[in-house]
């Protein structure tokens, strides 16, 4: 455990050398989240990593996915016509009655894929000879991940990802590519099951151009980072968990979640609360998980606005 606080402090040093660039904050979309079950919780996601919507949180819980997991969510956000999607495949499939991986050192590579979309239909546009129209806006994100355990430090795991952005307005395009890196520690602190987590997203800030467009200008997603704290109690049937979040180059990002999740039998009650610290109120989230089999969850979100509020709805299946 010693040598994770090493490496998180090393990460955190690492993380806070930084000069601010120019450019703008893109990609704002991807920071409403992945996972319905995440999201329920306020995004209180870092250390608990579970499941393939880990991917978004904290890639190195890959590491500790047992099975082949595809989760997809599609909702109306705001109820204000614009479709937010999500899909993520991650794990093994199996085979028979084995389950091949490729291995490093003799522990797993587990891999996951995840598209992130917004589409914003019938946007009014205007020349300037008088005539107009409506056009649609489509916002995509694609992600590469994997995440392993170290054969010698069996509790802590790694992961990260590789991403592209990519925009379409118009005659314009965008295109991106980014990199987020995670760490996770997993084990006991006075018999409580803890866990540590940290992640830093869109490293030395992605920097994403546009094509097709006037002057093809350049924007920078703001490079992040997120340190969390989990523990599991009751049995397991309690889960408490809590991250913070700030931006390097960019402070308006500072954000504190927190989130809890009661299990019993097979459903999950989920509460959480999310500080935007340079707003003086945070906005509370809460969801429901039910499994009604094994191998299939259903999870629900809402997410109330001052715009209009969400309504979230995922399907899990595990093979």
């Amino acid at each position: 455990m010693r040598r994770f606080f090493v490496l998180f402090g090393f990460m955190v040093a690492f993380a806070a050398w930084a000069q601010v660039p120019p450019g703008y904050d893109a990609a704002s979309f991807t920071r409403i989240g992945v996972g319905v079950r995440a999201l329920g919780m306020a995004g209180a996601f870092t250390a608990v990593a579970e499941g393939p919507m880990a991917t978004y949180w904290n890639p190195a819980g890959l590491a500790t996915l047992q099975t082949f997991s595809a989760e997809g969510m599609y909702t109306n956000w705001m109820s204000a016509d614009i479709h937010y999607q999500y899909l993520i495949l991650a794990g093994y499939p199996p085979l028979g009655e084995e389950r091949p991986a490729l291995l490093w050192q003799g522990e797993p590579v587990i891999f996951g894929i995840s598209w992130v979309s917004v589409v914003v239909p019938d946007i009014p546009w205007i020349e300037e000879s008088g005539e107009t129209g409506v056009f649609t806006a489509w916002s995509n994100l694609f992600s590469l991940s994997l995440g392993l355990s170290l054969p010698k430090y069996p509790n802590l795991s790694l992961g990260a990802n590789l991403k592209i952005y990519h925009d379409r307005i118009l005659e314009g395009i965008s295109l991106g590519v980014g990199v987020d890196l995670g760490l996770l520690w997993r084990g006991e602190v006075a018999g409580i099951p803890v866990s540590l987590g940290l992640a830093t997203t869109d490293v030395g800030e992605t920097n994403i151009r546009w094509y097709g467009t006037q002057g093809e200008p350049e924007n920078f997603v703001p490079w992040l980072v997120r340190a969390g704290l989990a523990a599991h109690l009751w049995e397991g049937k309690i889960l408490l968990a809590a991250s913070y979040e700030w931006g390097l180059r960019r402070p308006r990002f500072e954000r504190l979640r927190v989130g809890a999740e009661l299990s019993w039998e097979w459903v999950s009650l989920r509460f959480g609360y999310d500080w935007l610290l340079e707003e003086p109120i945070g906005h509370w989230r809460a969801g429901l998980g039910v499994r009604p089999l094994s191998w299939l969850e259903i999870d629900y979100a809402f997410i109330p606005g001052a715009l209009g509020d969400s309504h979230l709805l995922a399907l899990r299946v595990d093979f």
